[in-house]
């Protein structure tokens, strides 16, 4: 899943598709959703 940059809509994409172009705006900037899940690291 991705977040257009300009609209703030999700859209996802398959990964073999090239030229990525948001259905509802147009927008070619997308960014990756994340989950907002901290990693735990143990340190040394």
């Amino acid at each position: 899943m991705y977040r257009c940059g300009k609209c703030k809509r999700s859209v996802e994409f398959d990964a073999n598709n090239i030229g990525m172009r948001c259905p509802y705006c147009g927008s070619k900037v997308f960014y990756k959703e994340r989950p907002t899940v901290a990693k735990k690291i143990k340190s040394r």
